[in-house]
C-alpha cells in the first residue's frame, strides 16, 4: 500500500520551484446569484463549488430562508447545480444546469480536469457517504453526474484536496463523531476504493482547511483549523495549529499556524484554502477562536447541567445562547484577513483585510491566480449571496 501512495505522487512532478514572495492581492465584488430554487437567492453556506472548463459551478448548500435560526427556523438544503462563465467581468449570469442526486451541503468539492468531485456531506435526512462527479455537456448547457466509489462511512464537515491523481479528505464527522481521519482515493484506480490513512495528531477537527501544495521537491497535504464539540469523554476543542502529511512516508509533522501581520493567531475553522502557484496557499474566512470556543464550552456546560438537573444553570446558559445568536455580525469577529502561507519558508503573510471575506462556510475556488470566495455565513444562521473575486499579482479587468 505504501508503494501505491508513492506512485500517486509521480504525476505531480518533482522539479524544484523558484520560491515566490507574497503576491499582490486585489478584490472585486461580483454581481449575480442563482435563482432557480426558492430561497437560494439569499445565499447559502457549505455549498459544493468548483471550476470546470472555464465555468464556475456551484451546487447544493443550505440556509434559513424563512425564519432565522435565532428564532428556531428550519434549515433548508438545496439540490440545484448552477453554472456561469468564470471569466465574467462583473456580472454572473447563472443557469440551472441540473440537480444533485439529493439535497446536500457540508461536504467537499474538488475540481479536476474530468469534473468537480463532490464527496459526502449531510442533509435533512442525515449524513452522506455518496461520491459523484459533476461535468457539463459540450454546450455547457446540462450537467452530467456520474458516481464514484462511496465512502466507507458517512462523513460531513470535513475538508479535502487533490494531489496528483489522488483525492484526500481529512477530519469531519465520521459516522457522526468528530474525527482525526484521513482517507484517500486513487482516481486512476477508483475500483480500489477509499483507503484509510494515518490519522492526523492532536484533537479531532470538523470544518478544517486541507490543501495540497508543493514544498521544494515534495508534494504534501497541509491542515489547519477546525474544532470539535464535546463528546465521548472529550472536552470541546478549537485548533489553531497546523500539520503537513507526507504521502511518501505516511507521516504527519507540525507546521506554522496561521497568524496575521500583528502575530495574532488566526482560526481557520469554517474557513477555506486553495493552492496558488508552486509554493503558496491562500486562505480566507474562519470563526474567531475565542468567541467560538466559548460557544462550544457553553454547549458542553449545558449538557452537564441537564445531566445534573441543574435547571438554574440551564436557564442561565439558554439566555446566554440567545444573546449569542442575536449579536450583530461584526460581534462574531469572523476572520477578515486574506492570508497566504509559503510552504518553502513555513511562513504566513497577511495580504489584505476584507470584510467581504469575513465568512464561515464560504467556498473558495479558482485557477491561474484568480479565485472566487462564494457565499457563506455573515453570522450563525445568516447567509450572504455575495461572491468576491480575488486577484493575485494582477488587477481587475
Amino acid at each position: 500500500m505504501k508503494k501505491f501512495w508513492i506512485l500517486c505522487l509521480i504525476v505531480a512532478g518533482c522539479a524544484a520551484p523558484e520560491v515566490k514572495r507574497e503576491p499582490v492581492c486585489t478584490i472585486k465584488q461580483m454581481q449575480g446569484t442563482p435563482t432557480g430554487e426558492a430561497g437560494i437567492e439569499l445565499g447559502v453556506s457549505a455549498c459544493y463549488a468548483g471550476i470546470y472548463q472555464g465555468r464556475l459551478v456551484m451546487a447544493g448548500g443550505c440556509n434559513f430562508p424563512e425564519t432565522p435560526a435565532s428564532e428556531g427556523g428550519t434549515k433548508r438544503f438545496y439540490q440545484g447545480i448552477y453554472a456561469a462563465d468564470a471569466s465574467a467581468d462583473s456580472l454572473f449570469v447563472w443557469k440551472k444546469v441540473g440537480e444533485l442526486p439529493a439535497e446536500a451541503a457540508y461536504g467537499v468539492a474538488v475540481s479536476t480536469p474530468q469534473g468537480i468531485i463532490c464527496i459526502g456531506g449531510t442533509n435533512q435526512s442525515g449524513a452522506l457517504s455518496t461520491v459523484f462527479r459533476i461535468s457539463l455537456d459540450k454546450e455547457g448547457a446540462a450537467a452530467v453526474v456520474d458516481t464514484l466509489p462511496s465512502l466507507p462511512c458517512t462523513i460531513d464537515n470535513m475538508s479535502g484536496t487533490l494531489l496528483g491523481h489522488c483525492l484526500f479528505i481529512a477530519g469531519g464527522n465520521v459516522n457522526g463523531v468528530p474525527s482525526n481521519a484521513l482517507y484517500g482515493l486513487d482516481l486512476e484506480h477508483p475500483s480500489t476504493g477509499w483507503v484509510r490513512l494515518p490519522d492526523f495528531p492532536g484533537s479531532p477537527r470538523t470544518q478544517p482547511v486541507c490543501v495540497a501544495q508543493r514544498k521544494g521537491t515534495e508534494h504534501l497535504l497541509f491542515l489547519w483549523g477546525g474544532f470539535a464539540a464535546a463528546g465521548e469523554g472529550r472536552s470541546a476543542t478549537l485548533s489553531v495549529d497546523g500539520y503537513c502529511y507526507h504521502p511518501s512516508e505516511r507521516t504527519w509533522t507540525p507546521v506554522s499556524g496561521p497568524m496575521d501581520r500583528d502575530s495574532v493567531e488566526i482560526s481557520l475553522g469554517g474557513g477555506a484554502g486553495i493552492a496558488s502557484g508552486d509554493s503558496l496557499i491562500l486562505c480566507t474566512g474562519g470563526v474567531d477562536k475565542d468567541i467560538f470556543l466559548s460557544a462550544l464550552k457553553r454547549e458542553e456546560r449545558m449538557k452537564q447541567a441537564l445531566a445534573e438537573q441543574d435547571f438554574h444553570t440551564v436557564d442561565s446558559l439558554k439566555s446566554a445562547a440567545r444573546v449569542y445568536m442575536t449579536m450583530l455580525p461584526e460581534a462574531y469577529r469572523f476572520n477578515d484577513k486574506i492570508l497566504v502561507y509559503n510552504t518553502v519558508e513555513d511562513k504566513w503573510g497577511e495580504l489584505i483585510r476584507c470584510s467581504q471575506t469575513a465568512r464561515a462556510g464560504a467556498a473558495l475556488v479558482g485557477e491561474n491566480e484568480v479565485f472566487f470566495n462564494i457565499n457563506g455565513e455573515l453570522k450563525p444562521g445568516i447567509r450572504t449571496p455575495e461572491i468576491v473575486k480575488i486577484y493575485l499579482n494582477s488587477r481587475p479587468d
